[in-house]
């Protein structure tokens, strides 16, 4: 057994050798205690337990699963999803985490999500489940979760706009100093991303065509750290023609330099007080998104340029999630429609 070492502090430590990393290093874990007996008794627990998963993988409890799924998977996942998937370890299920995977039941994991339904979105916890069925398909293969009750998604909406408020915002937009309106308008006229935006460079864009060029979107991994990645998927790396509008509000910089200089957290800001200025519906940034794909639909564009444009790689999720219709313009079909049958019985 390791033998615990005395420190200046009074306290004692033991080492236990766990293993050797990618480049052939020892990797010790230290556990501190304030007396000797103590500090051997933590590393002789945390050696029985490493003998024990080392023997069977489903003896790990369902965070410890989480870590060895996010290391499994690797660079395959973008740093975004590994932040996401550290939001879920930390705030999701605090009843089921800590028990060994090889105890679970369907009731506890059952019971873990009834106590979410009131707390939490429908949507939020299918993110949840998801990854415990991911990490519990790797470790526990054999616990059945067919029998699992999920609250229903509800219908995503995004926040909808009149056309006429959507030229209203536009107008507004552009009348707002460069800083604030070219990102407002990378979104409006080009269905960015918050990550693709502030992915830009200098390098992405050429002046005399005035055609962008998405290739790379940066991310907050889960150190809080700004990572740049791939863009979301292959077809959303993509290039297309801005407006004249908003090539008149960009001066070239440095190949190197970002396009945008404002956080999106200043943006999306700007945008929320635009609304309340001009009392237009309140809206998200990626709304503007929403309402890029929709003009595109008013204006008749075809879905595949759409997708090409927009950047999606399934034309279901443009068609049921982006792209919604205007209201207004909705009325003047009901008007035209109703018109035609009314106009049959006229005299």
């Amino acid at each position: 057994m390791a033998k615990a070492k005395k420190l200046p502090s009074g306290s004692w430590r033991v080492q236990v050798f766990v293993g050797l990393d990618e480049n052939g290093k020892q990797i010790r874990k230290s556990f501190t205690a304030p007396t000797k007996k103590e500090a051997e008794y933590m590393a002789a627990e945390f050696k029985a337990r490493h003998k024990e998963i080392a023997k069977d993988s489903s003896a790990m409890t369902l965070t410890e699963g989480i870590d060895g799924y996010i290391k499994f998977k690797g660079g395959t996942l973008s740093p975004s999803t590994v932040a996401g998937y550290r939001a879920i370890q930390r705030n999701a299920f605090p009843s089921i985490m800590n028990i060994k995977m090889n105890r679970l039941t369907v009731n506890h994991i059952q019971a873990a999500i009834n106590a979410e339904v009131n707390a939490k979105s429908s949507a939020t916890i299918q993110n949840e489940i998801t990854l415990v069925k991911s990490v519990l398909k790797m470790y526990a293969p054999h616990l059945s979760l067919t029998a699992l009750t999920l609250p229903q998604r509800e219908k995503f909406e995004a926040q909808k706009l009149t056309l006429a408020e959507t030229i209203a915002l536009f107008k507004v937009i552009v009348q707002e100093p460069d800083e604030y309106a070219i990102p407002l308008l990378l979104a409006m006229c080009g269905g960015l991303r918050a990550s693709e935006i502030v992915g830009l460079t200098w390098g992405n864009y050429e002046p005399d065509t005035r055609r962008i060029y998405v290739k790379t979107a940066v991310v907050v991994d889960e150190h809080g750290n700004k990572v740049r990645k791939q863009t979301k998927t292959t077809e959303s790396k993509r290039d297309f023609t801005i407006p004249q509008t908003l090539a008149k509000k960009l001066t070239v910089g440095d190949k190197s330099e970002p396009i945008v200089t404002v956080t999106m957290k200043v943006t999306r800001n700007r945008l929320h007080a635009l609304c309340k200025k001009n009392n237009v519906p309140d809206i998200r940034l990626h709304d503007l998104r929403h309402l890029n794909a929709s003009i595109m639909l008013y204006l008749g564009i075809p879905s595949k340029y759409a997708m090409e444009r927009g950047g999606w790689d399934d034309i279901n999720t443009m068609d049921k999630i982006y792209q919604f219709t205007f209201e207004d313009e909705k009325k003047m079909v009901d008007d035209k429609i109703n018109n035609f049958f009314d106009s049959l019985t006229d005299g």
